[in-house]
């Protein structure tokens, strides 16, 4: 097995608003060079199990109230 790495994202608001954790994950993104990243998510509505694969997916923006900064936001 790969070495692993897992992490809950917490807020989205972590992408804007400084902090611990926000330098936190800023800088893990610039020390890691993943070659695989696998996301579980409870925001997906299905009668079955899904699994789905892409090089570059496109965001999924899931959610709403928060400042439009947020929704520009690409990851």
């Amino acid at each position: 097995m790969l070495p692993s790495l897992f992490i809950s994202h917490g807020s989205p608001m972590l992408a804007l608003t400084p902090g611990p954790a926000h330098d936190f994950l800023r800088r893990l993104g610039r020390e890691l060079t993943p070659t695989a990243i696998v996301v579980v998510s409870a925001h997906w509505a299905s009668r079955q199990l899904l699994v789905s694969t892409s090089e570059r997916p496109e965001t999924i923006h899931d959610f709403g109230g928060f400042p439009r900064e947020l929704f520009e936001c690409q990851y």
